[in-house]
């Protein structure tokens, strides 16, 4: 019985997201209503509620998703510290889910949203770790990394017409991983003292 009804719920909560996904091509996330969602992933409207406490709460499990699914797939490339193509991956990945991600990262539902999934994406990455962090440096450098790659992403979603995959990609690379990996590789110490 407990199988049956895990399965259900996973069926759910995928047919829930997708419907977020789905609705976020056609409409601006705040026009998107918990009962659309629920109609259009064919379920009850109380059904929803059973899963989500309201839709952010979707579009929080729908920004943790996409950021597992992509960390799934860059992670061979950043063990090999292939940051290009980490890079590279990230805009595919990122034009691939076009509409959700420009709803989620470059407006939609405003700066709320936008700090939900930065939150999020922290989370997600902090538990993907390799290892545990060696202090506030560690935490420091995840926060700037993720918040630097948003923005970026934010920047490139407005001007997705003017600017190519492969282009920010370069810029994403040159601008917050080369830079961040090279942090990472000093010293403690290596950062001083502060001002002087």
């Amino acid at each position: 019985m407990s199988t049956v009804l895990d399965a259900r719920v996973v069926r759910t909560r995928e047919a829930l997201r997708q419907a977020m996904i789905d609705l976020a091509t056609e409409s601006p996330l705040d026009a998107i209503t918990v009962r659309a969602i629920a109609a259009r992933a064919g379920v009850g409207y109380a059904t929803f509620f059973r899963h989500y406490v309201d839709k952010e709460g979707l579009l929080a499990d729908v920004a943790d998703m996409l950021t597992r699914a992509f960390l799934t797939q860059v992670r061979p490339l950043l063990r090999e510290k292939d940051r290009r193509g980490a890079a590279r991956s990230l805009c595919a990945f990122v034009e691939d889910n076009l509409a959700i991600h420009q709803a989620l990262i470059a407006g939609g539902a405003g700066e709320t949203v936008r700090a939900g999934m930065l939150r999020q994406t922290l989370e997600t990455v902090g538990r993907a770790r390799s290892s545990a962090p060696g202090g506030p440096l560690d935490d420091l450098l995840l926060f700037h990394l993720v918040s630097a790659i948003l923005n970026l992403l934010a920047w490139w979603l407005r001007n997705f017409d003017q600017v190519d995959a492969g282009t920010m990609a370069e810029i994403i690379d040159r601008t917050v991983l080369t830079p961040v990996g090279a942090l990472r590789r000093l010293p403690p110490d290596g950062l001083g003292d502060g001002p002087a």
